[in-house]
Parts: structure tokens; sequence; C-alpha cells
């Protein structure tokens, strides 16, 4: 039994799940095809890494991981990395999972972060990033609105026509998208083309290609952008005809931003492909496509069949192997040691030259002696290496060959084993049998033994193998350690020879620069002294200049003293004369005051303005700004007392004042004329004369520069005639005021509709609580509906009553509601006859729907009483609609207000013809014991019933008609209408009617 000690306790790690081990590489590899894709390397983007992260959104059918990446590994190290993630993102964006554009809507601020950020750079590839960034932007926005097109953007016509699901306003708005788009691609060829040097030399340099590589997908999507735009503006241009009278189109001129837009771009496109195709980069990559010479046409409509969709072909791009990849050794140069200085060198600087050129050819020599010796050993390691390593590959075919027919042996025993067994279980019961089988098992133990003697040869001969490897790398080694100290030597008498050559060069540098030093100083005493002799001549001629100006100086302050007494007394005369011309242009103004005051007062006496009348409110509206003026006044002539300086301000008051105060003087007898009380009338013009007076008395003062001017009793006197102006106005009861009588008018109405809508509920309770089967089912229907009636019409009127008071307030401006309803008595009227209409139709719909539910009345009665509603509901519609403004929300409400009850009319007149015909069927006469004489009489009778019930209808509609005109003809007479009203009631009759 074996025992557990022998046992070895192996524990190895759990290995993890295969699926999780598989998406760790997964995930590994799409960051190693990230980092990849946008190194910080200046060459073009590598294809086999974008088609890898391509390949990536489909395997996971979205962006997450590819913007994980992102993360992790910022593109905005360097201006190289942001432009190549740009160009990888739109690749991806053209070419992967429908998804990533969704997905990639989330990160649009990390794209716009990354064009802010190197906008400001001057140089590289600041300018062309923050182009880039908008063009993604804009693709990911136009993406977002119009999520049915692909990446790449190429639809055919028909996909396109459905797209735009045949309406003229997508199809202006996806213009508008797609020239946007359109010309941020045009932008960034721009930027691109402008960063190259003018003769495009280095578009087949690494940092050239760099930038043109994203050009490609530009090419890719503006082709299709073109064929889209062209295919949208040939058919905003159509024509409507009889046979396609639902074409989507525009009127021409509403189209002319778009046409300029597109044959601005359509030249630079042009230019775009043009500068493309010749460029030698881009002949191997892709076929630009070649725009024709003219833009199209798009007010002829034949042109569209002679459009031709550009094609871009793009050819495999052949992937350079990476160079990271491959390379196993590092073959970069290292940074030789440094050279230790001589020890000698400096202390031997100031021997002689001879010293130090012998001591360096010495150390020379030296060193040739040892590079050769080491040259030697080198040479002769290298030839046993070659001996050694020659020698161990022959040995090592040796072996290889005597395993081979080892294990070719070994195999041919194994097969005659498995034969021998076979014949031992198949003669197991011969002696025979036992005899070969005891042969076999010797021969099997004998080869055996010879595999395992084989098997530690070739044990023995693997390890001098590997020894002889591993002395064959250190000679290797070694080499390498010669040839490093070979290349120091040699760096050494470089160094030697350039220092010796730096001696020679200095000692003849310095022996000429002491000759060129004494020349120098020798001419510099020379130029000294000439100096000094000059400078004392220029020392005389200044002592006597400096006499010369301080006489000139005395003669010019005497000249100052004199100027400035004269200046001081002209000065004195001109503060004189702006004095005395202050005061005067103040006494023109109050003289120009009292004229105007003057003036106004002989208006008062004026035959032709008894005939002018004005409300009193509109001559109390100049109560706050003459008082206003009033207190300006007495500031500014308190300013003027102290400084005369004030004097504009004060005459700006005088003038302002006297305006303000002659307008309310001819207001305020305007108002005094349509005064109902003389005696009033006849205090206010007295008390308009006092203030004109005391004004004129006021202003006087100010002319005078009295010591104080009261503007007190100006105010007071002023405030009385206000008084009086308020007690003017005409409060006789005789004329009613039309605002209370629209809104008293308007409340009874809503005060009936309410009262209907009551009544209704109570009669549909009573009928549930008394009536069964076909009776409660009628009952329930029809007053079910004459309730969504009336609350409708509840509705109608709220919404009627906040357009009203819209209206009011637009229209009536200073005036009062009265005014404006007394201006408008027209449209007032209108109203009020619209609003007496609806609440004397509600209550009888109201009493014809109790006669139905108490069996006394007709269903007809319920269908005249709903259509007059409407009929009603639209005149009260139309009278609000004429002062409305047409824009306003509140009419649109009102007019979705006025299609409900139209609506629910139509209900209701349905549903009380569907419960008379309920009626009709469930009183219906049994037939079935009727003979045949007595069927065909009765069809009879019926048959003549029947006509002249037609009769009777035509007589009771010429009747209606009759009355309808002479109703209206009375109306018109009553309240006034003219032949113009009376044709405008017509017309809207004849609506309400066709309603």
């Amino acid at each position: 039994m074996t025992s557990i000690k022998k046992i070895p306790n192996v524990l190895g790690t759990r290995r993890s799940n295969t699926l999780d081990q598989e998406r760790e590489q997964f995930e590994k590899a799409q960051e190693a095809s990230f980092k990849k894709a946008t190194s910080d390397e200046e060459m073009p983007l590598k294809m086999k890494h974008v088609r890898n992260l391509i390949i990536g959104t489909f395997t996971d059918k979205n962006a997450d991981l590819f913007w994980r990446n992102v993360g992790t590994t910022l593109p905005i190290n360097t201006d190289v990395t942001a432009w190549k993630f740009c160009h990888c993102l739109h690749i991806m964006l053209r070419d992967g999972h429908p998804n990533a554009l969704q997905d990639s809507h989330r990160h649009i601020s990390r794209i716009k972060d990354t064009g802010q950020h190197f906008r400001h750079l001057t140089h590289g590839y600041g300018r062309l990033i923050k182009r880039y960034c908008e063009l993604l932007v804009a693709k990911l926005h136009f993406h977002q609105h119009y999520p049915r097109f692909p990446g790449t953007l190429s639809v055919t016509p028909e996909e396109l026509e459905a797209l735009a699901e045949n309406d003229a306003n997508n199809y202006f708005e996806l213009g508008v998208e797609m020239l946007e788009y359109l010309e941020c691609i045009l932008n960034l060829y721009e930027a691109v083309f402008s960063s190259l040097d003018p003769s495009r030399a280095n578009s087949m340099t690494r940092s050239g290609q760099c930038r043109l590589a994203p050009l490609i997908p530009c090419i890719q999507d503006s082709s299709c952008l073109y064929d889209c735009i062209v295919r949208i503006l040939f058919q905003l241009h159509k024509v409507p005809t009889k046979s396609n009278a639902t074409i989507p189109s525009l009127p021409t001129d509403m189209l002319t931003g778009h046409r300029t837009r597109f044959y601005k771009q359509f030249e630079i496109l042009k230019q775009f492909y043009n500068n493309t195709r010749n460029l030698q980069y881009f002949k191997g990559l892709i076929q630009v496509p070649a725009l024709p010479e003219d833009p199209p046409n798009f007010l002829v409509e034949a042109e569209l069949r002679s459009h031709e969709t550009p094609v871009v072909v793009v050819e495999e791009q052949p992937d350079m192997p990476d160079t990271s990849d491959m390379l196993l050794i590092d073959t970069s140069e290292t940074e030789p040691p440094p050279i230790p200085p001589h020890p000698n060198l400096n202390e031997s600087h100031n021997g002689s030259l001879v010293e130090v050129v012998a001591e360096r050819e010495s150390l020379i020599e030296a060193l040739h002696r040892e590079l050769e010796a080491m040259r030697a050993e080198v040479q002769h390691a290298r030839s046993e290496a070659t001996h050694s390593e020659d020698q161990m590959r022959l040995r090592i075919n040796d072996l290889e060959s005597t395993i081979a027919e080892l294990d070719s042996e070994l195999l041919a025993e194994r097969q005659s084993k498995e034969s021998i067994m076979a014949q031992v279980e198949a003669a197991a019961a011969s002696a025979e049998a036992v005899t070969l089988l005891a042969q076999e098992e010797t021969r099997r133990r004998s080869a055996e033994e010879k595999f395992v003697k084989m098997k530690d040869v070739y044990q023995k001969l693997r390890d001098e193998h590997i020894s002889l490897i591993r002395g064959k790398a250190e000679l290797d080694k070694q080499l390498t350690v010669e040839k490093e100290a070979h290349h120091v030597t040699q760096q050494e008498k470089d160094a030697a020879a350039s220092a010796l050559a730096k001696l020679q060069a200095q000692m003849t540098f310095e022996s000429q620069a002491h000759l060129t030093d004494t020349e120098l100083a020798r001419q510099e005493k020379e130029s000294l002294c000439n100096r000094l002799q000059s400078l004392t001549s220029e020392r005389e001629d200044m002592s006597e200049q400096i006499k010369m100006l301080e006489e000139n100086l005395s003669q010019l302050n005497n000249k100052m003293e004199s100027q400035a007494k004269q200046n001081t007394a002209k000065l004195l005369a001109v503060q004189n004369e702006w004095e005395v011309g202050t005061q005067q242009c103040v006494q023109g103004a109050v003289d120009g005051a009292v004229l105007v005051l003057t003036h106004t007062l002989s208006h008062f006496d004026h035959d032709a303005h008894t005939d002018i009348k004005c409300t009193p409110e509109y001559s109390l509206s100049y109560q706050s700004m003459i008082i206003e003026s009033l207190e300006s006044l007495a500031k500014a002539c308190e300013d003027y007392q102290n400084d005369i300086h004030t004097a504009p301000c004060l005459i700006t008051c005088i003038t302002t004042s006297t305006h303000q105060v002659a307008s309310f003087l001819l207001y305020a007898k305007a108002t005094s004329h349509a005064s109902p009380n003389i005696e009033i009338a006849e205090h206010l013009v007295y008390a308009l004369e006092e203030f004109a007076k005391l004004s004129m008395d006021t202003y006087k003062k100010l002319q005078r520069r009295e010591d104080s001017v009261d503007v007190n009793s100006l105010r007071k006197q002023f405030e009385r005639c206000c008084l009086l102006v308020s007690q003017c106005e005409d409060r006789s009861p005789g004329e009613e005021d039309v605002a209370l009588t629209v809104e008293r008018e308007m409340d009874k109405m809503e005060t009936a509709i309410k009262d209907a809508v009551e009544r209704f509920t109570a009669m549909l309770e009573n009928s549930r609580a008394k009536d069964t089967g076909t009776q409660l089912e009628v009952n329930e229907s029809i007053l079910g509906t004459c309730s969504d009636l009336m609350a409708a019409v509840r509705q109608l009127v709220r919404r009627g009553a906040e357009l009203q008071k819209e209206i009011v307030d637009s229209g009536r401006g200073g005036a009062s509601p009265k005014e404006f309803y007394k201006r408008n008595h027209r449209w007032s009227e209108g109203l009020l006859s619209g609003a007496k209409a609806v609440a004397i139709a509600c209550q009888a719909l109201m009493t014809a729907a109790d006669q139905v539910v108490s069996g006394k009345g007709k269903f007809e009665e319920v269908i005249v009483s709903s259509r007059e509603i409407a009929a009603s509901s639209m005149q009260l519609v139309m009278a609000s609609r004429v002062k409305a403004d047409r824009s306003s929300e509140k009419l649109r409400n009102l007019n979705v207000t006025a299609k409900t009850i139209s609506t629910l009319t139509g209900t209701v007149v349905a549903t009380a013809e569907n419960c008379r015909d309920k009626i009709a069927i469930a009183n219906t006469l049994d037939f079935s014991k009727l003979s045949l004489h007595h069927t065909k009489r009765m069809e009879m009778e019926t048959l003549v019933k029947v006509l002249e019930t037609e009769k009777h209808l035509e007589e009771e509609r010429s009747k209606l008609s009759e009355l309808r005109k002479h109703h209206y003809k009375l109306a018109g007479e009553i309240e006034g209408w003219d032949q113009e009203v009376g044709a405008t009631s017509e017309l809207e009759e004849q609506e309400m009617i066709d309603f």
C-alpha cells in the first residue's frame, strides 16, 4: 500500500474561466491597437490597427471599449497624437458598427475639449486639430438628427426620398444640415493645404503624409454629401403640375440662399478634388472623382438627368511592417563613456609645447600597441569559436540522425509488441505461444535496455551541446567588450589629436592677439589726446553760450510778466461778456415762455377751439409730468441764484415746463367743452387763466433774479385745476356702459351654460333611477353627448372672454375700456348678439333634451338646438376674430375649441338620429298577422305620408329662409347696422351654415 507521505502535494493555481481569458486577451489586443494607432510618431495612420478597432466594435456591437481606451490613454498628450486620434475616430464612425455613432454622442464634449486644447497652437497641428474636431462634432450632430443615415452617408435616391418623407420642409432642413457638414469638410481641407509648402513637395515625406491621410475619408464623405445636396435642391426647385400636385417644392426666391451657398462650396470642392488628384501620395490610395466644369442649374429640371453621381474608389492600403515589433535587438547607438582627461595635460598646459606633443605621441603609440594585441586576441577567439561551432553543428547532425533511427526502431518494436500481444491472446492455450511469448519478452527487454542507453547518450550529447552554446555566447560577449574597448581607444586617440590641434591654434591666436592689443593701445592713446583738445575748445564755446542764454532768459521773463497782465484784463472782460450773454439767454427763454403762454390763452376765446373736446383722463395724464417739471424748475432756480454757470439747466427746465403747461391748458380747456355742468366748466376756465398768469409771473421773477421764487403757490393752483378737470366727467345715468353690458351678457351666458350642465346631470340621474332597457340607453346617450357639448361651449365662453380682454387691452391705447367699446360699437353689438344667441341656444337644447327624456319631445328638436349652438358659437368666434391678432395664442385656443364644438355637434346629431332609429325599431308594429290586402293598403298609406312629409319639409325650409331674412332685417333696423355690416353678417351667417 502506498504511503501518504510519498504522495506529492502539488497544488496548482486555480485556472480562470476560458471565456474570461479570451475577453481579457481581446481587451488587451484592442488597447494595444489603439496605442499603436495613436502613437506620437509623425507618420500616416496604419490601417491594420484601425481595422482591429473596427472589428472590436462589431464584436461588442458598440463603441464602449473604444471610448474606455480613449479615457485611459488620453489622445491629447501631443498634437500628433490628437491628430491621429481624430483620424482614427473618423474612420471608426464611418466603417464601425452602427451603434458606434449613438455611443459617441455622449463623448461630444471630449471631442470639443480636444479642439479647444490645441486651438491656441500657432504651429504644428493646432489649427488642423480644431478644424477636425469641428468636423467630427458636425458629423455626430448630423447623425443624431438623422439616425437613419448610415455612417458612410451612402444612400440611393429612393432612400433619400423616404428619409425626407416627401415633405418640402424636411428637404429644406436636410439641405441646410448637409451644407453645414460639407462646409466643415472644406474648412479642414483649406487648413491642411495651407499648412503645406506651396509646391506640395513634402507630400511624400512622413510628416506631410501624416497631414494628408485624413483627407481620404473626407473625400468619401464629401462625394456623398455633394450627390445628396444636388438631388435635394433639384427636388425643391421642381414645379408642381396637375398630374403631380403633391411634389415637395418651395418658391425660387426662398431658395436663393441655398443656391448661393452651394455654388460657393462647389468651386472649393472642385479645387479640393483637383489638388488631391495631382498629389503623388493619393494616386496609389484613392481614385478622386471629377466634378463638372459648371455647377448644375437647378432652375432647369432637365439637368437632373445629366447629373452623374461621383464615385470614389479606395485602393487597398499596403501596411508597412511594424518596425517596433520586428526589432529584437536594440541597435541604437549608446553614448560612449566620457574620455577621462590625462592627468598631465592640465599640468603641462603652462609648459612647453614640445613636451606636450612628445607625451601625446608616446600615449598614442602605447594605445596602438594595445589595440593590435586586442585585435589579435579577438581574431584568435573568433577563429576558435567558429571551429567549435562547426564541430558542434556536425555532432548535432549526427545525434539527430541517431535519434531518428532510434525512434524508428522504437516504433517498430511497439508495433511488433502489439502484434505479439494479439497472437498471445489468440493462442493463449498452446505451449508454443508461451515459448514465443517468453522469447518476445526477452527481446523487448533487450530493446528497452538499448533504448535507455541511447537515451542516456543523447542526454549527455545534449548537455555538451548546451555547454558549447553557452561558451560561444561568452566568447561573443568578450568579443563585444573588446570591440567597445577598441572603440574607446580610438576615441581617446582622436581626442588627443584634436586637443593638440587646439593648443597649436590657441598659441598662434594669442601671439596675434598680443600684437593687435599693442597697436590698439597706441591708437587709443593718440585718439584720447585729440579728444582732450577738442573737449577743451568745446568747453570755452559752451561758457560763452551760457552767458548769452542768461541774457535772453532775463528778457523773456520781462515779456512774460507784461503779457500776463494783459491776459488777465482780457479774461475779466470775456467773463463779464459771458455773464451778460447768459443773462440775456435766460431772459430770452423767459420771454419765449411768456409768449407761449400768452398765445395759449388767446386760443381760449377762439371759435374753432370750442368744437374740440377731450376726456378728463387724458388731460389728467399731464399731472405727474407738470409736477416733476415744477420741482425741477425750483431746484434749477436755486442753483442759478448760487452759480450762474448752471444757466443751461435753468433754460432747459423753463422750456420743458412751458411746453407741458401750455399743452395742459389747451387740453383742460377742451375738457371743459365736454362738461355737462356749465358752472364747473366756467370755474375750470377761470382757474386755468389764473394758473397761466401765475406761471408767467413766476417766469418773470426768474428773469429779474430775485431772492425767492414761490413755486408752491403755482403748484397749489395747478392741483385746483386738476380737481376741477376731474369733476367735468359725465356721470349721468342716461347712457348705459357698453363694457358693463358686455361683461353682464358674458356672465349671463356662462351662468346659463352652467345651469344647463347641472340640469343635464340631474336628468341623467333621474333617468337611471326610473328607466331601463332601450329607453335608459337612449337617455344616457342623449344626455351624455349634450353634457359634453355644454362643457365645450362653457370652455369656449371662457376662452372668448380671455380673448376679449386681450383685444380690449391691446386696442384701447390710452383710453378706458368704456371708450374702446364706444369707438367699436358695431363690434361690441356683434359680440353681444353672439353671446345672447349662445345663451338662448343652450336653453333651447336643455328644454329639447328634457322633453326627449320625458318622452314628450322630438329628436329633431335636439338636432336643431345643437346645430343652433354650433352656429351661435361660430358667430361668437367670428365676432372675436374680427379684432384679434392673427398670431395670438388665445385666438388659436378659441379656434381649437370651436372645432371641438363642431365635432361634438356632429356627435349629438348622430346620437339623436341613432336613438330615433332605436325607438322607431322598438315601436315597430308586428306585421306577421296582416294579410296581403292589408299589407298593400298600409304600404300605399305610408307612401302617401312620405309624399306629404316631403312637401311639408320643403314648405318649412322656405319658411325658415324667410324667417331668417326677416330676423336680420329687423336686427339691422333696431341696432343701426349699415349695409356693409349687413352684408358682413350675411356672409358670416352663410359661413356658419356651411360650418
